[in-house]
């Protein structure tokens, strides 16, 4: 039985971009470098949460990310179903926790890319 895909409760968005974020992880992104404490981190700063609210939250999203089939179908549903503005502001949070944001911009496409955003969407970011 697969799940109904078929919307989003708005209210759901942070979920699903950090089961999104834990996917990306979970894919041994070297040049990205994401793991669970940098996970958290954009999670608190995206959604101004306690550094406990951040590690509950994504410990759902774990747990949303093992319920989803493998491939690409899931970022593909998330870009359809999140506004862009929130996909590109969570994107930019785990963009700034990444070990090493300015060294790869290999990190960067794969990172916009997995949020349905234009691959030049982190040119700027890590620049500064």
């Amino acid at each position: 039985m697969r799940p109904n895909y078929g919307w989003l409760d708005p209210a759901d968005t942070p979920l699903a971009l950090g089961a999104l974020a834990v996917r990306l992880a979970r894919q041994d992104l070297a040049p990205l470098a994401l793991d669970s404490a940098r996970i958290d981190a954009a999670l608190a700063h995206r959604y101004d949460l306690t550094r406990s609210e951040a590690e509950e939250m994504r410990r759902a999203c774990e747990e949303v990310a093992a319920a989803v089939p493998p491939g690409s179908g899931y970022s593909r549903l998330v870009a359809q179903h999140v506004a862009a503005d929130e996909r590109d502001a969570f994107a930019r949070c785990l963009w700034r926790e990444a070990r090493r944001p300015a060294a790869d911009p290999d990190a960067a496409r794969t990172l916009a890319r997995t949020f349905g955003l234009p691959e030049t969407a982190f040119g700027a970011v890590g620049r500064a």
